[in-house]
């Protein structure tokens, strides 16, 4: 099963460099945002504990979403 993450870069790794290796563990990436060192996106379960050994990944924390109810459904 996929999870949702997001990956903290730590300020002083070469950001090209870790997402590529990212990429290597598993991590599908979907959004880097280089500006504050984030890379978005999601990994088996698993793969969890690989993405956090890479070399200047400061953190992986799970993703959650947001659903907003359809036009017909009940407000709560």
């Amino acid at each position: 099963m996929m999870v949702a993450v997001l990956v903290t870069v730590a300020a002083s790794a070469d950001l090209g460099r870790v997402v590529a290796e990212l990429r290597g563990a598993g991590l599908v990436v979907e959004r880097v945002l280089g500006e504050v060192g984030v890379v978005v996106g999601s990994v088996e379960r698993g793969g969890v504990a690989a993405l956090r050994g890479v070399s200047g990944v400061d953190g992986v924390e799970f993703g959650s979403g947001v659903g907003v109810p359809g036009p017909g459904s009940d407000v709560q």
